[in-house]
């Protein structure tokens, strides 16, 4: 395994791990060696690598989502209804994780998270740019797409997940007027 495969699947253990700890109990009351040793990692990589809980769920959340947007054929042509159908199709295989870190409390994380993962996205060419009105290029964009989406995500989800990924995408695409 090569030293960002060890990195990456120490981060997935260490996910897990919280998010089996979150099913338990609340997120003040997790202990960094209680999480550590759930996790099958030492406390020295966990403050190596992270300031707070909320930074494994961020870090998490980034990477799953560019392996898996990286998984996705043509990639860079992705517009922004097929974007969002695969990260609708994210988070559903995702439910059991998603649902858990909404309990908690932990948006706004997921929001971040989100923002994080749009801009290095659009930085490295894996997606076009939506619009091709100004607003896209506006400092509060990626944070507004972030938020619309990621509520929307998690209300979908709470609801039972009933419409289809391929549905929630054209139907953010149309709230937002990138269709």
């Amino acid at each position: 395994m090569s030293p960002q495969e060890t990195k990456n699947k120490k981060l997935i253990d260490i996910f897990q791990a919280l998010i089996k700890l979150l099913q338990a109990k609340k997120f003040e009351d997790i202990s960094i060696t209680e999480l550590t040793r759930q996790a099958g990692v030492s406390r020295t990589y966990y403050y190596k690598n992270f300031t707070t809980l909320d930074d494994i769920i961020s870090d998490f959340e980034t990477l799953n989502i560019i392996k898996y947007i990286r998984q996705l054929p043509n990639q860079s042509n992705l517009n922004f209804s097929t974007l969002m159908e695969h990260y609708f199709q994210l988070v559903l295989n995702n439910i059991d994780s998603q649902l858990t870190l909404l309990k908690s409390g932990k948006e706004q994380v997921l929001i971040k998270s989100f923002v994080t993962t749009y801009q290095y996205l659009l930085q490295n060419g894996m997606i076009i740019r939506f619009s091709k009105s100004k607003r896209a290029e506006d400092e509060y964009w990626a944070d507004f797409i972030a938020g619309a989406v990621i509520n929307s995500s998690l209300s979908w989800l709470k609801r039972g997940s009933i419409e289809t990924p391929k549905y929630m995408g054209k139907k953010l695409a149309s709230f937002l007027e990138l269709a």
